[in-house]
C-alpha cells in the first residue's frame, strides 16, 4: 500500500511538472505570436505610409532641350494655373491655322513621353501643346493627385492657346492625362472633342486592379491604411476621383481608347466610362493591347485622324 501511495505521489509530481512545462511552452509561443503580429502591424503601418507617400511624391527631373530629330519647330512654352503653379511645356506651332491639341501624358511622365503623338499630329497640321503635368518633370507642385487637380492644368493650357487665336481645339490623353480631362469636364468650354486612352472609372477600382498585379490580393486588405495616409496628403478623398462621374458632364463628342489585355483598366471599367457618356461617342478595344504604347497599335493613326477631322473641320 505505501509503496503504491508513493508511486500515485511520484505520478502526480510528474504529471504536475510537465502541465508546468507545457504552460511554460504556450507562454513562450504565444509572447512569439504576440511579437510576430506586432511586427507585421509595424511594417504593415510603415509599408502603407512608404506607398501613400510615394504614390503622390513629385517626379521632378531635367527635361532639357527639344530633340533635335522631331521635324518641325518646338517652342517652350510657360502655363500659370489658377492655383499658382508655373507648368513647363512644348508648343510645336502649325503656322495659319486655328486648329490646336492639347497632349496630356500619364502617371509620373512627362511631355516627353507624348513626343511621337506630337509629331503625329503636327504632321496632320494641327498646332500642337503638350506640357509636364504638375509635380512632374519640370512643372511645379509637390504632390500628385492622379487628374484631380490637374484638371487646373489643363485649363492653363487651353487658356494659353485661345490667347494666342486658337478657336478650334481638341484634348488627347493617356492614362491619368485622360481621367484629367474627364475630371475637367465642365470647365473644357468650347473644346470640340477629346481623345482618352486607357482611363480607369473610379480612382478606387485603379488602386485595387494593381493591388491585384502587384501584390495579388484584393485592393482593400492592402489599401485600407494607405488610402487615408494619400487622401490627407492630397487633400481630396478616394471617392472624389471618379472620371465615370463626370464623363457624362462633356459639352462634346468623346473617343475612348482601351487596349483588351488592359490589367490596370479592365474591359468593364472601359464599358462603364463609354455608357456613362453621352452621344456623340465612340469606343475602340485594341485587340491583344495591355496599357501602353497604343499609338503604336495598327490602324491608331488612321481611327483618330477620322474621329478628328469629323469635328474639327
Amino acid at each position: 500500500m505505501r509503496r503504491r501511495a508513493a508511486a500515485r505521489r511520484v505520478a502526480n509530481t510528474n504529471r504536475a511538472l510537465r502541465f508546468h512545462d507545457e504552460l511554460k511552452d504556450s507562454s513562450s509561443d504565444l509572447r512569439r505570436l504576440g511579437y510576430a503580429l506586432v511586427a507585421a502591424a509595424v511594417l504593415f503601418i510603415i509599408g502603407s505610409w512608404y506607398v501613400a507617400h510615394r504614390l503622390t511624391a513629385p517626379r521632378h527631373r531635367s527635361i532639357g532641350e527639344p530633340p533635335a530629330d522631331f521635324s518641325f519647330n518646338l517652342e517652350s512654352a510657360t502655363l500659370t494655373t489658377e492655383d499658382g503653379l508655373t507648368l513647363r511645356g512644348w508648343l510645336a506651332p502649325a503656322g495659319d491655322t486655328d486648329r490646336a491639341i492639347v497632349l496630356l501624358h500619364g502617371y509620373t511622365g512627362d511631355r516627353r513621353t507624348m513626343l511621337p503623338r506630337a509629331k503625329f499630329f503636327r504632321r496632320l497640321g494641327y498646332t500642337v501643346l503638350f506640357y509636364d503635368a504638375r509635380a512632374c518633370g519640370e512643372s511645379g507642385g509637390e504632390c500628385i493627385s492622379f487628374g484631380y487637380h490637374e484638371s487646373a492644368d489643363l485649363c492653363a493650357a487651353l487658356t494659353f492657346l485661345r490667347e494666342r487665336g486658337y478657336r478650334r481645339l481638341a484634348c488627347l490623353g493617356v492614362s491619368q492625362g485622360g481621367a484629367t480631362i474627364l475630371l475637367a469636364a465642365e470647365k473644357l468650354g468650347d473644346v470640340r472633342c477629346v481623345i482618352c486612352e486607357s482611363v480607369y472609372d473610379e480612382l478606387e477600382h485603379a488602386i485595387a486592379r494593381r493591388s491585384r498585379l502587384y501584390l495579388g490580393v484584393p485592393g482593400w486588405p492592402a489599401c485600407c491604411l494607405m488610402v487615408p495616409i494619400a487622401e490627407r496628403r492630397t487633400g481630396i478623398g478616394i471617392h472624389d476621383v471618379k472620371p465615370v462621374q463626370q464623363i457624362g458632364k462633356l459639352g462634346c463628342p468623346v473617343f475612348l481608347i482601351s487596349g483588351d489585355q488592359d490589367n490596370r483598366v479592365y474591359v468593364e471599367d472601359t464599358n462603364a466610362l463609354f455608357a456613362a457618356a453621352n452621344e456623340p461617342k465612340e469606343l475602340w478595344f485594341v485587340a491583344g493591347a495591355g496599357h501602353h504604347d497604343l499609338f503604336r497599335s495598327t490602324g491608331y493613326e488612321e481611327k483618330v485622324t477620322r474621329y478628328l477631322e469629323k469635328f474639327m473641320k
